[in-house]
């Protein structure tokens, strides 16, 4: 598959809900209960979608659950990426990253 075709989803994990992200697709889902089936269903939901891979800031050790469960479940390749080179690129590619500090109220 070239890599120009691989379709990657963005996962926001955090203590009580994980955020799933489909750019290309304009697809976006909301889990609100961290629990292994959820992982299996959202890892169905990926694969139904075509994903290849799963990128997720590393948030306090709630990813690596969900990393573990979507690569079992899914077969997904899922990489876990430090939050400071996130906000690193969004800064180079002339992006304002999002925080909760930048965000109105």
């Amino acid at each position: 598959m070239a890599q120009n075709d691989l379709v990657v989803a963005g996962i926001d994990v955090a203590k009580d809900k994980v955020d799933v992200c489909i750019r290309s697709l304009s697809l976006k889902r909301t889990c609100l209960q961290a629990r292994p089936k959820t992982g299996v269903e959202l890892a169905s939901w990926l694969r139904r979608n075509k994903v290849g891979k799963a990128v997720m800031e590393a948030s306090g050790g709630y990813e690596r659950e969900w990393a573990k469960a979507l690569r079992w479940a899914g077969k997904i390749e899922v990489r876990i990426v430090d939050p400071k080179r996130v906000r690193s690129f969004a800064q180079s590619a002339g992006r304002r990253p999002r925080t909760t500090r930048s965000m109105p109220r």
